[in-house]
């Protein structure tokens, strides 16, 4: 299936003004779809001017249903939000730990709930979970568990939800602005680190995720699927 499928179709990205989110929208929009991007901060992000810009907290159901209010009926929904939380549980109280639950699994939670009656029936929902859902590393036991309820979370809707296909992406190691913070020097590390560990030599770009997004949108006979973007990590 091509991503031209997608010309004419209506695109929502929650989490679409950074990294993987809005290398979702600029590639929808070379597709030839109609885009909304919604994120928590919409003030200076410098999107295409073809695309819609709306403001959303996922951790706000009223906030959410309002935002799908003033979409209506569309087509796709990706999304791509929500930061990691690092830290063993030595570490990581919950108090400390709880946010990232409430954004990126129950955040994704009322996004779906609140779409699931406005999405197209051939349409699609994508869940951009991560890579540690079943690869662990040291200090990220919130992120596998995360992750993983994104996956069977979406496994459950594609039958649930059903004609409307629902499917997850679990990316590795993404060089995205989420690593902004850190030192020149201890993030590239991380990169090459991340390079010489997989099989494709490499750490992951958001258009890397963008693509596998499009041909999730596009390809009618893909649900209930999890797409590893990761470079090989599963199998290193």
């Amino acid at each position: 299936m091509s991503a031209q499928n997608l010309a004419g179709q209506h695109v929502v990205v929650i989490g679409g003004t950074s990294g993987i989110g809005r290398a979702v929208v600029e590639h929808s929009l070379a597709a030839g779809a109609r885009v909304t991007a919604a994120a928590r901060t919409t003030e200076g992000v410098g999107l295409p001017a073809s695309a819609a810009l709306e403001g959303v907290d996922l951790t706000s159901g009223s906030s959410v249903e309002s935002l799908f209010g003033r979409i209506g009926a569309f087509d796709h929904l990706v999304l791509s939000a929500g930061p990691g939380a690092m830290g063993t549980v030595r570490d990581l109280p919950a108090e400390a730990a709880r946010p990232y639950m409430d954004t990126k699994f129950w955040g994704y939670y009322e996004a779906v709930r609140a779409a699931a009656g406005r999405i197209a029936p051939e349409g699609s929902i994508t869940l951009v979970g991560g890579a540690a859902s079943r690869k662990h590393a040291p200090g990220r036991p919130m992120m596998a568990a995360i992750n993983a309820a994104l996956e069977a979370f979406g496994k459950a809707n594609a039958v649930d939800l059903a004609p409307i296909r629902v499917n997850v992406i679990a990316p590795g190691l993404v060089d995205t602005p989420a690593y902004a913070g850190m030192p020149a020097d201890m993030r590239q590390g991380m990169l090459d680190g991340y390079a010489a560990s997989v099989p494709a030599g490499r750490a992951g770009l958001p258009e890397d995720v963008a693509a596998a997004a499009l041909f999730l949108m596009a390809n009618t006979f893909v649900t209930g699927a999890v797409l590893d973007v990761d470079g090989g990590a599963q199998v290193s």
